[in-house]
């Protein structure tokens, strides 16, 4: 269970540090709903946590896990983890869509 607790705190600091590396270098002037939508998405992707066995209540990227089912279970059964990896992704587009919005009309105040 230790090991648990110490693989998930790697795996978050590493994820935090390419969030960063993204953040900075993902950034498009010119364009920046699409800025604001790789974001949410890589932060989605990275994030997502699910259940890393039916009858477990550990839980691991989701990412992994359904590539980790689709490997070794088929492919039908990566769906158990991509439903809510895609409901992820699209809550944070709907998201990064809205803030997006709310900073256009801020600047156009000005």
């Amino acid at each position: 269970m230790a090991n648990y607790w110490l693989l998930w705190a790697i795996y978050l600091a590493a994820a935090f540090c390419f969030i960063a590396i993204v953040w900075r270098v993902l950034y498009f002037k010119q364009h920046l709903l699409f800025t604001f939508c790789l974001r949410a998405t890589a932060i989605s992707i990275l994030l997502t946590p699910w259940t890393s066995n039916v009858r477990d209540s550990f839980i691991a990227p989701a990412l992994m896990v359904m590539t980790l089912d689709g490997i070794t279970l088929g492919s039908g059964d990566a769906i158990r983890a991509f439903v809510p990896l895609l409901l992820s992704i699209t809550l944070s587009l709907v998201v990064a869509v809205t803030l997006w919005w709310r900073k256009r009309r801020k600047l156009k105040q000005w």
